[in-house]
């Protein structure tokens, strides 16, 4: 009875996991791209392979901790803001926002451009 109560927990552990380890890959490839560095140069400031870094940051692959400290140091910040996930949920928000009336979808402008005019239109 007691493996059955601790499955939430680790379900939600795992999930937890997941999500952090998206979370380090996300803004490793952010950092990467707007600081102009390559997959190569991080792989080999982490003494790897450049295979290697990408299956990490697909999250084929875990990164382990060493992997974090020499990321962050390569990348000139620290492990906690590559655990940071305020940006990529800032930018899932706008991604995701609705059309209200100020939008060009809600106030019409892009709905009178329909693939099926007739010429007269």
């Amino acid at each position: 009875m007691t493996a059955v109560a601790l499955m939430p927990i680790a379900e939600e552990a795992d999930a937890a996991v997941a999500y952090a380890e998206g979370t380090v890959s996300w803004n490793i490839k952010m950092m990467l791209m707007t600081q102009g560095k390559s997959q190569t140069a991080l792989a080999d400031a982490l003494g790897v392979q450049r295979a290697a870094i990408s299956k990490k940051i697909r999250g084929s692959v875990s990164w382990s901790l060493a992997d974090l400290v020499r990321a962050a140091d390569f990348l000139d910040t620290d492990i906690s803001a590559l655990l940071d996930d305020s940006l990529m949920k800032q930018l899932q928000g706008m991604s995701n926002r609705k059309a209200t009336d100020d939008t060009l979808v809600a106030s019409g402008e892009l709905l009178r451009l329909g693939l099926n005019q007739r010429p007269s239109d």
